[in-house]
């Protein structure tokens, strides 16, 4: 270990030194055309694109779910369509509608008894004049009547006005956004969707990305649109990790349930943009021309993507203000060469 150590050691100094040796003074490149750039800081980079989709976070989409068996339903609009809160969304038909009428008629009439009831003998069980057990069944029943009658209110909330069919009722979308649905071929049972109502607040990007990118990732970026990354999940699947951007813009929305080639951007400390002329390849290492008063001295640099002409990089030392040779790089790494003796 410590021989492997020290071998590392002594590599790292010989290169150093060779670098050291390979300097240039400017005026011996006096045939050249020098032009010099200051080096850019920036605080991301594009990574490698992956799939996005365009969907939602469970739990942000409204659901509306059937109170009983329905035979047959007539959806109204496509999944995916635009719907403006009450507008006709679907016609269920079935004997079952009057069924259902029925039972909401009966819901409501038997909580009302019950309220009746319970009102009654509140003022009785705070004098004591009822026993504790008297008082928890009557309060039992009527709080399961609540909660049952308000199951089927909120149903009959989107039942449209005016229709008499007694064998079908039209429903009306419960908020403005994107309808989603997926029929059912046996038909829609007792708590299943009927379809959901997605807000347009809540349509975002998910990806998947490499885990080691988790604590960089700040974007997900295709065309000109770039959502920022809102959440990423705690939880890891295999070797990846899935994110979520934020809602996105009208202009930057494509269709729900869309896939898309995205490119993550990635925050990084220390790093610059320069044209990709100003890279050049030294003792198998990717350098750079740094001015250093009258001198050129090659900088060793580390290649993190590449965004239109440029590259971004991160060099071993700060470039700071440093102007950086981006043109005639060719022809001074060949001098290069030949000064290291190749």
């Amino acid at each position: 270990m410590i021989r492997n150590s020290l071998a590392a050691l002594l590599l790292a100094l010989l290169f150093a030194h060779g670098l050291r040796a390979q300097e240039l003074q400017l005026d011996a490149l006096g045939a050249f055309e020098l032009v010099f750039q200051p080096a850019r800081p920036v605080q991301n980079y594009p990574g490698q694109q992956v799939a996005a989709a365009v969907t939602y976070r469970q739990g942000e989409a409204f659901i509306v779910p059937s109170p009983g068996r329905v035979q047959q339903i007539a959806y109204l609009v496509e999944p995916g369509a635009a719907v403006r809160q009450g507008q006709p969304f679907a016609v269920l038909r079935g004997p079952e509608m009057h069924h259902f009428e029925m039972a909401y008629d009966s819901s409501r009439a038997l909580l009302a008894g019950a309220e009746r009831r319970y009102q009654a003998n509140k003022g009785l069980y705070e004098r004591k004049a009822i026993s504790e057990s008297q008082w928890l069944e009557i309060s039992e029943k009527y709080y399961a009547l609540s909660l049952e009658h308000e199951h089927m209110r909120h149903f009959f909330e989107l039942v449209e006005e005016g229709d008499n069919d007694p064998d079908a009722l039209t429903l009306t979308a419960p908020l403005s956004g994107v309808i989603d649905y997926s029929p059912a071929p046996g038909g829609v049972q007792e708590g299943d969707s009927i379809a959901q109502f997605v807000p347009d607040a809540a349509i975002r990007l998910e990806a998947t990305l490499p885990n080691r990118l988790r604590d960089q990732v700040i974007a997900l970026q295709w065309g000109a649109c770039e959502p920022a990354v809102e959440r990423v999940s705690a939880m890891t699947e295999g070797f990846f990790v899935r994110v979520w951007s934020v809602p996105l813009a009208p202009a930057c929305r494509p269709l729900l349930g869309q896939q898309l080639l995205v490119t993550p951007l990635l925050a990084v400390r220390g790093a610059y943009s320069l044209p990709r002329s100003a890279v050049f390849q030294l003792q198998r290492q990717t350098m750079v021309l740094v001015r250093d008063g009258d001198r050129l001295r090659p900088l060793a640099v580390t290649l993190l993507g590449a965004r239109g002409e440029d590259y971004v990089l991160q060099p071993a030392a700060d470039l700071g203000d440093r102007e950086v040779l981006v043109s005639s790089v060719s022809a001074v790494q060949g001098m290069l060469l030949g000064l290291g003796g190749e």
